[in-house]
């Protein structure tokens, strides 16, 4: 929402309030021009020592809410390569052994990315700099930096050094604010949530020898306490083994062998599949709203290597064969389990070579694949049904031929491929994922869901948070910079094999959600504690939000419900994190808080919020390391109304001092009888008073206690809002 958005933003636009040497440094979102220098205000753009940048205003494509923004246009960098630069004239005091937190939103253009230096200095201070560059992509993003001042100074200022020369970098909504703090602006919202979920590949029979007892009991962990709604399985390669004939537009069902779906122990092939998914779904208390077949190889007949296992690729001219058997899955599946496929995958990690059945298909042979089945699928009346592709190995590699960014990138040249294309999926199983590589994935995407459908910490012999903090890091960061809109965990369920198990050499350990060892003990990871905390409280169709944070050390990510009525942030610190401020969202009515940690006493569990007072406008926390939190907060959306009034009426109304201690002016472009009223931040009318016609109008405040309000002014044809602070002495 708009609370500290405008509550910044009023600071500079209430001149009469402002003085040099206070905090937060705002730019007042990049609005108001110099007359004489036609630069911003409190801001200037120099190039010195060779350096050369063509300095101008955009006004096109920017972030939510702004109509102008800084480009600088980067031709070279000067003798030293840093001799181009914006900075702020606002000098602000700082206080030693402080913590200030620079935040602001970028982006780049004529690169995939590009390099910034934020530097935090006082000329009149010896050694007071502080550089720290920060990589910016080429979408909108906000980036955060903290620093700690050593010494006082009265004179700070910040600067933006432009590193990287041909490139034009975009720079808006600068903020400097003292201390930690997060708050949220659902005024920007970003992608829409398709859920979470997992996989059941390869360990249904090993489910299915297990005692009905514990199997129910293991089920039950799986998909009644876990509240996914995503579920992926196996097309088994030999359902078409051999053809059925030589016609791929007529199918011999009476050909398809199905016994990997039932139920019959008296097959060694059998995998229970059917009574699995629907034990599952029986289970769900929400029901699934994604099936995925996952199709990991052809048949062998259709292979160029005449094997399911090893690789291989499709025969050259197999693209209807293969179609036929993808259709024949998804309709068998209906007509004799009464599983709904919602989607199907073609291939599974065609740029990676393993042993097991499999296809290394490359993104040509792919994007042929992909249109035919998209082709077929409509001719059977079955373009309800989505594709998936190309499920890669790993989000990103230098490796042109490897990763589901440059399988995508490849295969999105041709137009009828990004038709066919429903939904991009990847795996995640490269070691570490950083920022710049999800956002490459997203740019490629071109707007597509994008689903991590295969994840995990393979052969983990661990059950701890730091197994955890795998997918932790995967969700948060993917959701943040990725654009994700769902994530897979590789299993529901599996056997955990400890060391002394396996033969010397041989892998050990367990990736799934739910566990059981040999010993029939049903183990629940930290990780399973951890998803739930998306899967129960997060929900599809809830949208990610905006929020301001304050670097990297403390990871966050927010949503909120469609109807507005619910908002979820999720927090996770690997390092201790002490004293941050999170904001209490306006018209908040309750709040609910989990945690998940390594003390034994915390899986999932719910905190008591008493000490929460709701009227303020903040809760002061701290995130022990390797803690996941999660807050829940119910919002009473008939508030909602106070806001509505559109962003430039705001303007209309001024209000000062603000920050105020005792007393605000209210001035109006007319003079018509009206009622004004102030709400606390959490929506609390705690001010109303009918006034007649005048064009200014004094209020005593000195009732009020330190925070944000809301003031709103209501006159027979119009309703204007306006935001402020008091500052008690």
């Amino acid at each position: 929402m708009f609370k500290t958005f405008i509550k910044f933003l009023l600071i500079f636009i209430s001149t009469a309030c402002v003085s040099q040497n206070q905090l937060p440094l705002m730019n007042g979102n990049f609005e108001a021009l110099d007359e004489e220098t036609g630069n911003f205000n409190y801001w200037s753009n120099i190039q010195i020592d060779g350096g050369q940048a063509i300095y101008s205003i955009s006004t096109e494509n920017l972030i939510p809410g702004s109509s102008k923004a800084q480009k600088s246009e980067i031709i070279s960098l000067g003798t030293n390569g840093w001799h181009v630069k914006t900075q702020s004239d606002y000098l602000f005091e700082v206080e030693a052994e402080q913590s200030y937190t620079v935040r602001f939103w970028a982006k780049v253009e004529n690169s995939n990315s590009a390099t910034i230096k934020v530097v935090f200095q006082a000329p009149n201070v010896p050694g007071s700099y502080q550089g720290n560059d920060i990589e910016i992509s080429q979408d909108w993003q906000q980036y955060t930096h903290t620093f700690t001042v050593i010494q006082d100074a009265d004179e700070n200022k910040l600067n933006f050094w432009y590193m990287d020369s041909d490139v034009t970098y975009f720079l808006d909504e600068v903020e400097v604010v003292a201390g930690n703090s997060i708050s949220f602006n659902d005024a920007i919202t970003y992608q829409t949530v398709d859920g979470f979920g997992a996989g059941i590949k390869r360990r249904t029979e090993h489910l299915y020898t297990l005692e009905d007892e514990v199997r129910q009991q293991i089920e039950s962990y799986a998909f009644e306490e876990l509240e996914a709604n995503m579920i992926r399985f196996f097309v088994y390669h030999d359902l078409e083994d051999p053809n059925d004939n030589d016609d791929p537009f007529y199918l011999n069902t009476s050909a398809l062998n199905w016994t990997r779906y039932n139920s019959n122990p008296d097959f060694n092939t059998t995998r229970y599949i059917a009574q699995a998914l629907n034990n599952a779904f029986d289970l769900s208390p929400y029901g699934f709203d994604h099936i995925i077949g996952n199709c990991n190889s052809a048949p062998a007949w259709l292979k160029t290597n005449n094997s399911h296992n090893n690789g291989g690729t499709l025969i050259s001219g197999g693209e209807d064969e293969f179609s036929e058997f993808l259709v024949a899955f998804v309709n068998g599946m209906e007509s004799n389990y009464g599983i709904n496929v919602t989607a199907i995958s073609p291939t599974n990690e065609p740029d990676y070579n393993v042993t097991y059945e499999s296809m290394n298909t490359t993104p040509s042979e792919l994007s042929s694949i992909l249109i035919n089945i998209n082709e077929r699928l409509d001719n059977e009346l079955l373009n309800n049904v989505n594709i998936l592709s190309p499920e890669g190995f790993r989000v990103s590699s230098s490796d042109p031929n490897k990763s589901t960014t440059n399988y995508v990138n490849q295969m999105f040249l041709n137009p009828d491929v990004i038709s066919s294309v429903d939904i991009v999926a990847t795996h995640t199983y490269q070691d570490t994922i950083n920022n710049s590589e999800w956002t490459g994935l997203k740019t490629v995407s071109l707007d597509k869901p994008i689903w991590v459908t295969e994840a995990g910490n393979l052969h983990s012999p661990n059950f701890d948070m730091a197994d955890a903090s795998y997918h932790i890091d995967r969700i948060i960061d993917g959701f943040n910079y990725g654009g994700l809109t769902a994530y897979m965990f590789h299993l529901f369920y599996e056997q955990h094999e400890y060391q002394n198990e396996v033969n010397q050499g041989d892998n050990y350990g367990s990736s799934a959600l739910v566990l059981w060892d040999s010993n029939m003990n049903i183990i629940l990871p930290k990780r399973y504690y951890v998803f739930k905390h998306f899967t129960n409280l997060v929900k599809k169709d809830y949208q990610r939000i905006h929020l301001n944070s304050f670097g990297n050390s403390l990871k966050s990510l927010a949503f909120r419900s469609p109807d507005g009525s619910k908002i979820i942030i999720q927090l996770f610190a690997e390092d201790i994190q002490n004293n941050f401020d999170l904001e209490i969202p306006f018209g908040t009515t309750d709040v609910e808080h989990f945690i998940t940690s390594d003390n034994s006493i915390h899986n999932f569990s719910s905190q008591s919020t008493d000490h929460i007072d709701l009227q303020a406008n903040h809760i002061t926390m701290s995130v022990e390391p390797m803690t996941m939190q999660s807050l829940v907060f119910t919002i009473d959306t008939s508030l909602s109304t106070i806001l509505d009034s559109p962003f430039e009426n705001e303007m209309k109304l001024k209000l000062f001092p603000n920050p105020a201690q005792s007393k605000i002016e209210l001035c109006f472009e007319n003079s018509y009888p009206r009622e004004i009223s102030i709400f606390q931040a959490n929506g609390t009318e705690v001010y109303n008073k009918n006034f007649t016609p005048m064009k200014s109008i004094d209020i005593d405040v000195d009732f009020l206690s330190s925070g944000l309000y809301i003031l709103k002014s209501t006159t027979q044809g119009s309703q204007e809002v306006i935001k402020f602070v008091i500052v008690n002495q």
